[in-house]
């Protein structure tokens, strides 16, 4: 027997996209608005999986004009072929659009864009018959609701251009269950194309669906059992949202799908936020006897599954893990600023002044480094090293977005006194905490998280953790601030623009996960 704890990917690991070369697996997942953009994973079991890093590291990665600008990455595929990585993504970002990126090393770097059209998103690439076929949803909305059909064409993968015509794969400009069709991954199976689509939308309707044809072009028969993943009708259930799955392989012949999913831990799982993002969980697929995909325990998940099939092992591999603080987890919004480092392993990183999180040229970057919430039951540790400049202030935050995060900032107060400010915003609703720091040494600051709320404590020159206060969780859930990203814990260093300030230099940074 086999045990799947799911989700195999914690926190913020959302549209995974898995390709299998030799015994070893790869995973893409979205990172929206965060560089590295598109995170690439490494696993020899499914399971237990390590950061490599991002593909995307610079603006002719993510640009048509090679400069500095707003990025908004959504829903990559990855794919392997003839000894080469392709990542197909999109920058929905003004202006921007659908790209091509490749490797020989999934750990980078990656090679700049090749542009392939600018409408819509979710792109994905199939290699057969001596084709790339290139399979994307459009968004076209009709009067009634439906959104578009997935459309698909014949690319060249080294420049992006189209080889052939688009041509529409699925009728009336709805999915196979809903009005909505998106996500799409193109198949070979033996003498069947398969097409998986997400739908639904991405919250609590979402779901998977199936269709095949003996042609690449349709006409495409629906799964009669469609939606082959969901958990649409299982309300109160601790895993929601499933859906956006992706297909591999194992050396074996075993078959597995990927799948992003969110936790509803509180209150037993009745409850309708979640803090932690959407998440990546894995599942056993068998085939039926007439050849539809059967995933998990009837197109359902659960978060501890006993299976008697095996989980792939390659003890044997050889894939490089970059010693890179973007390998742990960090990332940044905007490019890294110049002066920022870090060693992740032991905990100390160097953070240059910037601008806050609701600055509004967010694309400049903003002066915090960010870690996902793996759990909702969590400490986020640091240590402060030096008195934050006149101006200026550093510490730990929780954030969602521009308008929903809580921060734990030390600095000095207009009567020059040092002090911890804990700032909260919630939409266009802002309230401050503040204690007064003796001494003017070293500050400590712990963030305590639980499924309930986010405590803030604070301690210097020597004191014990002394409590500023508290923020509820819910009000920073994807729910609340309407975004796709969870919660990230982050070192913060804000203030002072325009001037010449040193870094931030923090120490003893730690986090640690309580799973229920």
């Amino acid at each position: 027997m086999s045990t799947i704890a799911n989700p195999v990917v914690r926190g913020v690991a959302p549209d995974p996209s898995i390709c299998r070369v030799g015994g070893d697996y790869f995973l893409a997942t979205s990172t929206f608005d965060f560089l590295p953009g598109v995170r690439i994973h490494h696993s020899t079991d499914l399971v237990h999986w390590r950061l490599l890093g991002g593909a995307v590291t610079r603006p002719a990665q993510y640009r048509r004009d090679g400069l500095p600008g707003e990025v908004m990455l959504y829903a990559p595929t990855l794919r392997h072929h003839e000894g080469r990585f392709h990542l197909a993504c999109t920058n929905v970002a003004d202006g921007q659009g659908n790209f091509l990126l490749s490797t020989d090393d999934p750990a980078g770097p990656w090679s700049d864009a090749v542009w392939v059209d600018s409408h819509a998103f979710d792109p994905s690439l199939l290699f057969a018959d001596g084709t790339c076929y290139y399979t994307r949803r459009t968004l076209a909305p009709l009067p009634d609701g439906r959104l578009g059909p997935v459309v698909q064409y014949e690319i060249d993968p080294a420049t992006g251009a189209a080889l052939g015509p688009m041509r529409e794969l699925t009728p009336d400009y709805a999915g196979f269950s809903s009005n909505d069709i998106e996500g799409p991954h193109l198949y070979k199976i033996g003498d069947w194309y398969y097409l998986f689509s997400a739908e639904g939308g991405s919250w609590k309707g979402h779901m998977q669906t199936c269709a095949r044809s003996r042609s690449p072009w349709g006409p495409f028969t629906p799964c009669p059992d469609n939606p082959v993943l969901t958990h649409r009708h299982r309300v109160g259930h601790p895993i929601q949202t499933l859906g956006h799955a992706d297909l591999v392989d194992a050396p074996d012949g075993s078959w597995w799908a990927v799948a992003l999913g969110t936790r509803h831990q509180a209150h037993g799982g009745f409850v309708y936020h979640h803090n932690l993002g959407r998440e990546t969980f894995l599942a056993p697929v068998e085939w039926s006897d007439d050849g539809w995909p059967v995933i998990g325990a009837g197109g359902t998940v659960e978060l501890y599954t006993e299976t008697a099939r095996p989980l792939p092992s390659n003890p044997a591999s050889s894939v490089r893990v970059p010693e890179t603080i973007w390998a742990y987890g960090w990332s940044t919004q905007g490019i890294p600023a110049e002066g920022l480092s870090g060693d992740a392993a032991a905990g100390t990183f160097t953070l240059p002044y910037g601008r806050p999180f609701d600055a509004e040229d967010r694309s400049a970057g903003v002066g915090a480094l960010f870690l996902p919430q793996q759990e909702d039951g969590a400490t986020f540790t640091a240590v402060l090293q030096d008195p934050a400049p006149a101006g200026a202030e550093a510490g730990v935050a929780v954030h969602a977005s521009a308008h929903h995060h809580y921060a734990l900032l030390a600095g000095t107060g207009p009567d020059g006194v040092r002090q911890a400010v804990l700032r909260r915003r919630v939409d266009d609703m802002a309230t401050e905490q503040r204690v007064p720091l003796p001494g003017a040494g070293a500050v400590r600051l712990r963030i305590e998280a639980d499924a309930e709320r986010y405590t803030f404590l604070v301690a210097a020159d020597g004191e014990e953790f002394r409590t500023v206060g508290a923020g509820v969780a819910r009000l920073l859930s994807a729910e609340t601030a309407e975004a796709f990203v969870g919660c990230q814990f982050a070192l913060v260093a804000v203030g002072g623009e325009g001037t010449d300030l040193p870094a931030a230099r923090f120490g003893a940074v730690a986090a640690t996960w309580s799973r229920p």
